[in-house]
């Protein structure tokens, strides 16, 4: 039986704690944000027990993290929105090698993704006085700006590459924002989220698919080695609502809600945020950090499986025998994906881990 057959045969029974025979620990590295109690902001990367290896401090608070496909030990950490800066980094002697500016009239939104050859950079990017959401392409040598294209909304937060390298999924989240009041939300009631798929050749739009709810923000995203795709949402109605917070989206197919009780989306109080994908068991694990849980969901019936209460939980990643999870206490913790069961856990006192974490190749 090859590895996704075991794997899949032991999904089916509920009472097993681990499945460390589904892997062999080969992801020994990740990289993650953190803020100290003093307002310092560092970039850090870890071993698989939590353990920080090399830091490096950044002028701003970071968010998310993306490796240089042909550099395997240089990150570029993307600024927290509304920043406008990339901070190019190196592990391998723990240094900022240089910081990228956005172009004036923009700002990032805390993501980018490599192209799978690592020469392109694509980020999405707030063009703040026309309110129109942009995927800027840098190339990685020069850093210079190749192109632009429209992401099909406003608001575009996570994007990601299917596994042709070509088409780019956007998560346009839908909500006007300007830096002179960066955390106003202008256009609550005319807000229309959607996933947009982008052909990065052409810069054309190839499809569309629009939440149920105009107030649902499509915000972070991941895509499976299937190129299904599973979205986090952030609801911006009233504040009493049970909403649907994680759809899936696959092919043609519009977005579906993942299917459990409305006390279970209650939980979440209307927030999610990092989104992480185990292809091999086709388990996904959402961070809620309002709720102070992570939640997990299988892919073949967007059905969920359980949770996982994690205090001010942040980041999700996938560790070869679960996920590793952070949280806003300093917390590292390795949980089965079966059994949503502690594996280890490591403290670091005094530090805040930001909401997303990268596994390293």
């Amino acid at each position: 039986m090859n590895r996704r057959g075991f794997c899949k045969s032991m999904l089916a029974f509920a009472s097993i704690a681990a499945v460390p025979a589904c892997e062999t620990l080969k992801r020994k590295y990740y990289a993650s944000a953190f803020n100290t109690f003093g307002n310092k902001h560092f970039i850090a990367k870890l071993d698989e027990n939590g353990n920080i290896v090399t830091q490096v401090e950044i002028p701003y608070r970071g968010h998310d993290i993306a490796q240089v496909p042909k550099d395997k030990n240089r990150v570029f950490a993307f600024a927290r929105r509304p920043g406008n800066m990339i901070f190019d980094i190196d592990f391998s002697n723990g240094t900022l090698r240089q910081t990228i500016k956005s172009q004036e009239g923009r700002h990032f939104y805390g993501h980018g993704v490599f192209s799978s050859d690592g020469n392109r950079l694509f980020t999405p990017e707030n063009d703040f006085e026309n309110q129109q959401g942009k995927i800027v392409v840098r190339d990685v040598a020069t850093l210079n700006i190749i192109t632009e294209y429209s992401s099909g909304g406003i608001g575009p937060h996570q994007c990601a590459f299917l596994s042709d390298g070509i088409t780019l999924v956007i998560a346009n989240g839908g909500i006007g924002t300007h830096p002179d009041t960066p955390r106003k939300k202008l256009n609550l009631e005319s807000m229309k989220p959607n996933l947009t798929y982008l052909n990065t050749k052409t810069g054309q739009i190839i499809n569309q698919f629009h939440a149920s709810n105009n107030q649902l923000s499509i915000r972070h995203l991941a895509v499976s080695k299937n190129d299904k795709v599973v979205i986090g949402m952030q609801y911006q109605g009233e504040k009493n609502q049970r909403v649907p917070l994680i759809y899936t989206q696959y092919g043609s197919s519009q977005l579906k809600a993942c299917d459990v009780d409305q006390n279970t989306w209650q939980k979440m109080q209307q927030y999610t945020a990092s989104v992480c994908i185990d292809s091999a068991l086709n388990i996904a694990a959402v961070s809620a950090p309002r709720g102070d849980l992570v939640s997990y969901w299988d892919l073949n019936t967007d059905k969920f499986i359980g949770l996982y209460k994690n205090r001010d939980c942040a980041g999700v990643a996938l560790a070869d025998d679960g996920f590793l999870l952070s949280n806003g206490k300093g917390v590292i913790k390795r949980i089965a994906a079966l059994s949503q069961k502690p594996i280890k856990q490591q403290v670091t006192s005094g530090i805040k881990w930001d909401n997303h974490m990268l596994a390293l190749v």
